[in-house]
């Protein structure tokens, strides 16, 4: 039986809505979240069983945090009830030439109250065959980076497949910080989605330029992570925006074959969380073992399909992601 287990941080988003900026008797939206959150309720939408690890405060709003959890049956039987606070996150939307914007308050929360010592790992193991981690999760800081490495180090030992996001936030971690620290932890990984903040060399300290890199340039990085960090697969994303200022998702991987994607275009509704749904619908497809052009395309869908819908994560079934990729009418009568 496949089952994923997912170690990262539960967020609660608050958003003002109408792109207001945050403010005294700001009308706001509230929502639950967190990049392994969402992968997880992703896939439990799409039938693969998942186990979150993390910590949730014993209070009222720990409560309803969990509830959110057993509502898309996500296995809540290892998160530890410690601390005193969930991470909270303020997002404002932007709006034409104004930037959206991003404010944490995420310091010193549950997750980061777990110690080595208290891991079970028979019981965080059991029935695991994969182990999916992000970027977000190595930066909240050295206390949960020294959980995640005893976890990573069981899991090979017990050889479980591992897969890493390298989604950088620089509100969280430097560039610098992050290339030496991503670095460490994308070495026990089997499956990469992302191509920095990891280092190529030893003097590979800057971000590469996606933006402006060619297709042979972005080729050349992954081929050359692949083969440093051994893994079985990379995955990049390329985003834009065209001339009706519509969402442009492309995507990239290269295994044992450089494949690239299906492009898809939408108009964007909410657009957090889109890449964890590519995360999601990616592994999806691994765990279906298809090939790596239908795992790259489905991933695609699956992103575009987010960023039509509000929340931060999508209880999408794998038939409604794969319409996306085979439908071209605006309505289905």
């Amino acid at each position: 039986m496949t089952k994923l287990l997912l170690f990262g941080e539960p967020l609660i988003r608050i958003t003002p809505v109408d792109v207001s900026s945050l403010g005294d008797q700001v009308v706001s939206t509230t929502y639950f979240g967190g990049s392994e959150v969402n992968i997880a309720c992703n896939l439990q939408a799409l039938g693969i069983c998942t186990k979150l690890f993390t910590g949730l405060p014993d209070n009222e709003i720990g409560n309803r945090f969990l509830t959110f959890l057993k509502q898309h049956d996500i296995d809540t039987s290892t998160i530890f009830r410690l601390g005193d606070r969930l991470g909270v996150y303020y997002l404002e939307n932007g709006f034409g030439c104004r930037q959206s914007e991003v404010f944490y308050d995420r310091k010193h929360t549950s997750i980061s109250q777990i110690r080595p010592e208290m891991l079970d790992m028979d019981c965080l193991f059991k029935g695991i065959s994969h182990f999916h981690f992000s970027g977000i999760t190595v930066a909240i800081d050295e206390r949960v980076r020294e959980v995640l490495l005893c976890l990573l180090k069981e899991a090979k030992q017990r050889n479980i497949t591992i897969s890493m996001d390298l989604n950088l936030r620089t509100k969280m971690i430097s560039v610098l910080e992050a290339k030496y620290e991503f670095s460490k932890f994308a070495r026990y990984a089997d499956y990469c989605f992302g191509i920095d903040p990891i280092m190529a060399d030893e003097t590979d300290l800057d971000m590469f330029p996606r933006e402006t890199a060619s297709l042979a340039e972005i080729e050349n990085r992954m081929r050359h992570l692949k083969e440093i960090y051994s893994f079985k697969a990379i995955f990049h994303t390329f985003r834009s925006t065209d001339a009706q200022d519509k969402n442009v998702y492309q995507a990239y991987a290269l295994s044992d074959t450089f494949e690239q994607s299906v492009q898809l275009k939408t108009a964007v509704y909410q657009r957090v969380g889109s890449g964890d749904a590519f995360v999601s619908g990616a592994l999806y497809q691994l765990l279906m073992q298809a090939s790596l052009k239908d795992t790259l395309d489905f991933a695609v869908a699956s992103a575009t399909m987010k960023c039509t819908l509000a929340g931060d994560s999508m209880s999408k079934s794998a038939t409604a992601i794969e319409k996306l990729l085979t439908t071209t009418k605006d309505i289905i009568r």
